[in-house]
């Protein structure tokens, strides 16, 4: 992979994926296959994570929050185990990340993600509201990290996701879709003000369950 596509890369995928790959005994061309060239189809990022978390995590999630899919409209206020899911069904379909969750009384929502290193900023907060259809909508954001000693502590851009979900009739499980991106800083607010940063764009499909007290 040349500098110039490096650059090009969302610094949080990018990061992530070179983690991944570390942590799991990856070669280095694996490691550049969470980053690709404009053009490219989309990446199949945090593969060694995508692996561990489908086969222990997903299914179990999936299957628990099946009636999620349904208006039920039960409770969301409460923590959660989330799993996001980015091209579901297809070939590219890999876990985008997973995480503890909680939703708040008063319109907050906090979450722990299991899949980005602290370094680069694994805790994000939202802001959600529930419609008159029973459809609850998120913004989640968080700032990206550079993750290293050469540009300290500042932060490189911010990632946001939106999403709209649905809780079953009990409010034990959610369903829904999102989608996210990754933006350089400007002048605007959250320190917007420019286009998503390239190859940083994806969407999918998540559930959870409601962790509950024995």
């Amino acid at each position: 992979m040349t500098a110039r596509i490096l650059r090009r890369c969302s610094s949080r995928i990018l990061f992530v994926g070179v983690h991944v790959a570390a942590a799991f005994g990856a070669t280095a061309a694996d490691a550049r296959a969470a980053c690709m060239a404009p053009g490219a189809p989309k990446p199949s990022v945090l593969t060694a994570t995508a692996t561990l978390a489908r086969g222990r995590t997903a299914p179990a999630l999936a299957a628990a929050a099946q009636g999620a899919t349904s208006s039920g409209g039960g409770p969301i206020v409460g923590q959660w185990q989330v799993v996001m899911t980015a091209f579901p069904g297809t070939n590219n379909e890999f876990v985008f990340d997973f995480g503890f969750q909680q939703f708040h009384a008063d319109g907050t929502e906090l979450m722990i993600s299991g899949g980005v290193p602290p370094t680069i900023g694994n805790v994000c907060i939202g802001a959600w509201e529930r419609e008159a259809n029973g459809v609850v909508r998120l913004r989640h954001m968080t700032w990206n990290w550079a993750g290293n000693e050469v540009l300290g502590d500042l932060p490189t851009g911010y990632f946001l996701l939106d999403v709209a979900l649905r809780t079953d009739s009990q409010g034990t499980a959610y369903a829904g879709t999102w989608r996210a991106a990754s933006f350089d800083l400007g002048a605007g607010p959250l320190g917007s003000g420019g286009p998503a940063q390239p190859n940083s764009e994806f969407e999918g499909t998540l559930h959870a369950v409601k962790i509950s007290v024995p």
